[in-house]
């Protein structure tokens, strides 16, 4: 519905497209990184992962990353794919695809599918607030989590970068943050010109 109204009003020459992307962007973001920020605010001191504030606005705005990335991505199904019913189930085939190859809910992704998990944002917002929650010794607790690092020992500590490779987190964060930028502003702009490549004969 708002593709059409949007296409017609520039078929009229009402304002430019870029306008309304900008305009899209900035009126939106507040309260796009509002419901996420209160979930953060709950959840991080809940699970009581650490009692640094830093820890905690840096894996808050490491989540925001990741929801302009994923916002971006549906932007760019949308503008992509005019059928509704055919862009709604591609979004959430890609959707759930990305959320699996991020590492979530699979560990050891085949090989042939390893290719995906390059361009799902879970992966690199799961690999940014690894690296951000390891920062430091891990504890041993004699779980057998960690035995490869504790050695079936309940006691001492297991260092946080080796914790980290342990658990196959790449990158640092700085550079998984900026994967999620890339991937928030890169199909945000294939969307704009998927829309801007909209013949006049179709508006």
């Amino acid at each position: 519905m708002e593709r059409t109204v949007i296409l017609k009003e520039r078929s009229s020459g009402a304002y430019h497209l870029s306008a309304y992307f900008m305009a899209k962007t900035t009126s939106e973001m507040p309260m796009r990184m509002a419901l996420p920020s209160i979930y953060m605010t709950i959840s991080f001191w809940m699970a009581g992962i650490s009692p640094k504030a830093s820890l905690f606005f840096l894996t808050t705005f490491i989540s925001l990353l990741s929801v302009i990335a994923g916002e971006s991505i549906g932007l760019m199904v949308g503008a992509s794919i005019y059928d509704m019913e055919k862009a709604m189930t591609t979004m959430t085939v890609a959707s759930l695809g990305l959320m699996l190859l991020g590492g979530f809910f699979i560990e050891n992704v085949p090989v042939w599918l390893a290719w995906g998990q390059y361009v799902s944002p879970f992966k690199y917002s799961f690999d940014a607030s690894r690296q951000l929650v390891f920062d430091r010794d891990v504890p041993c607790d004699g779980s057998g989590a960690l035995e490869s690092l504790c050695g079936g020992s309940d006691t001492g500590f297991a260092k946080g970068a080796d914790v980290a490779d342990f658990l196959g987190v790449k990158g640092s964060v700085a550079f998984n943050a900026l994967l999620l930028l890339v991937l928030g502003l890169v199909p945000r702009y294939i969307a704009y010109l998927a829309l801007r490549a909209k013949k006049e004969t179709d508006r």
